[in-house]
């Protein structure tokens, strides 16, 4: 589809093209998912995804099901997986975004199976581990960020009915993967994305806040202060501050405060406290 066609569709209500079928229309919105114009890709493709697929609810179980499938594809979340500073990122971090609306889809209407689930969080951790593009937001082409969008996915996985403490002890290493593949210091609010997610955890009572505090800790007996990267040391800091935060307005760290600032204090040279 063109800006043309879908600026129609934006204006007639979301309403479905004259001629088309849901899951037509749908496959044509997500050709251009990987497109570096931002107001064809984010402002109109992602927009009407959204409101067809949350709002609208278009496509039954099978055909929502199919699109799962063909999101997680090399095609689509592992196109050309390992690439650095080259456009293919936005089909990638774009296939994320669509993936997320489909798990939301799923925790309202429940059309997945315990195994198809357990396909999706398996393949969320190796994109994690394998995704090494980590820009934020990309002069003239709009926003890539990668990280902030696949951790949008780990979101959505912790509040799967299927998410046990095993689920999320990947999802949790899958969210540090993120964090140790930054070369460079996250600027676009990646650290803030990544620690809601785990947050989530423990706010969905998938994860005692003990087991994360054991988790983060054994982070600390493995890199500390002397983390290798510089930059990958600072991300894991700040990462540490958001999930402070996000922790404390849920009152959720209860008697696990004083652990979690002694930690931070183990990635942060110049802390006064």
């Amino acid at each position: 589809m063109n800006k043309e066609q879908l600026q129609k569709i934006v204006s007639q209500d979301y309403n479905l093209p004259v001629g088309k079928d849901e899951f037509e229309a749908v496959q044509e919105v997500i050709s251009i998912l990987g497109s570096t114009d931002p107001e064809l890709r984010d402002e109109l493709g992602y927009s009407v995804l959204n409101r067809w697929l949350l709002t609208k609810d278009f496509l039954n179980n099978k055909q929502l099901e199919n699109l799962l499938d063909q999101a997680f594809s090399e095609k689509m979340l592992f196109y050309k997986i390992g690439e650095s500073n080259t456009d293919s990122v936005f089909l990638r971090s774009f296939s994320s975004l669509l993936i997320a609306l489909l798990l939301i889809r799923d925790n309202r209407n429940e059309f997945l199976h315990m195994e198809t689930y357990q396909q999706v969080i398996t393949k969320v951790a190796a994109y994690c581990e394998l995704e090494k593009d980590d820009r934020g937001y990309i002069e003239k082409k709009g926003w890539a960020h990668a990280p902030a969008h696949i951790a949008d996915v780990i979101d959505e996985c912790v509040k799967s009915r299927y998410t046990g403490i095993k689920e999320c002890e990947l999802l949790m290493n899958a969210s540090l993967s993120l964090i140790q593949n930054g070369k460079e210091v996250f600027t676009a609010e990646e650290d803030e994305r990544i620690s809601l997610a785990v947050c989530s955890m423990v706010e969905q009572n998938k994860v005692p806040i003990s087991i994360l505090m054991e988790w983060l800790k054994k982070q600390d007996a493995i890199n500390g202060r002397n983390m290798v990267s510089r930059n990958r040391r600072i991300n894991f800091k700040h990462f540490l501050r958001c999930l402070y935060f996000r922790l404390e307005e849920k009152s959720l760290l209860s008697d696990s405060r004083e652990d979690l600032l002694t930690l931070e204090k183990k990635f942060n040279p110049f802390h006064s406290y």
